[in-house]
């Protein structure tokens, strides 16, 4: 096998490259039903979700495209990320054939450079509720649950992770609570999906999450 070389993106490489890339390696989860917003994304829609701040990082081995991941900032509007800025990683995808080389690992450390020179001060992800290779993955590295949802367009319930890089200013147990309302909310309210389970239900869920934002 040829030598595994990561980059950020260069011009020659197209966004309709990276979303034939993002296609292929999640063939089989899309095929299930697993499909994250991003991961079905053209290439026109990744570069205007990525936005001028965002990054795209590849892998290459020999002259083939074989791993794509991405890092869009932002500064973060909900209770565990207000006012921070925030790099929200995504977009994520390594060639069936070419996985567990350590492809993702290395195009994150070129990707952490660029954070470290803006001064992001969260990462912030999400995957698949039933995904418990990630979800441990990302525990065991220093990432905690702070959020439940459901998204439109998926037929699964997701969790958002964060990891703060400047300290986390919140205790395990008040975070738990936090994620555990959320879980209870968003069940109520929808189906996998973001597919509301009754009008009535929605508007006293949306009422609930107010006032816990008030005085939690």
């Amino acid at each position: 096998m040829d030598e595994i070389k990561v980059m950020p993106k260069p011009d020659w490489v197209s966004w309709d490259d990276i979303h034939e890339v993002i296609l292929a390696a999640h063939k089989k989860n899309i095929e299930k039903g697993l499909v994250m917003n991003t991961t079905t994304f053209s290439g026109e829609e990744i570069k205007e979700y990525l936005g001028e701040d965002g990054r795209c990082y590849v892998a290459f081995c020999g002259d083939k495209l074989v791993g794509t991941t991405s890092v869009r900032i932002a500064i973060g509007k909900s209770w565990y990320d207000k006012g921070k800025k925030v790099a929200k990683e995504g977009l994520t995808a390594v060639l069936k054939q070419y996985q567990g080389l350590g492809i993702v690992g290395e195009m994150n450390k070129c990707r952490d450079k660029y954070l470290e020179e803006i001064g992001v001060q969260m990462f912030v992800g999400d995957t698949p509720e039933n995904n418990t290779i990630i979800r441990k993955l990302v525990a065991d590295n220093g990432y905690k649950e702070v959020r439940y949802f459901s998204a439109s367009h998926q037929n699964h319930f997701s969790v958002c992770f964060v990891k703060w890089l400047e300290g986390c200013p919140f205790s395990d147990k008040y975070i738990q609570r936090r994620f555990n309302l959320s879980k209870r909310l968003t069940k109520i309210q929808y189906k996998p999906g973001k597919i509301e389970r009754s009008r009535v239900l929605s508007i006293l869920c949306r009422g609930v999450n107010k006032v816990l934002e008030k005085i939690l």
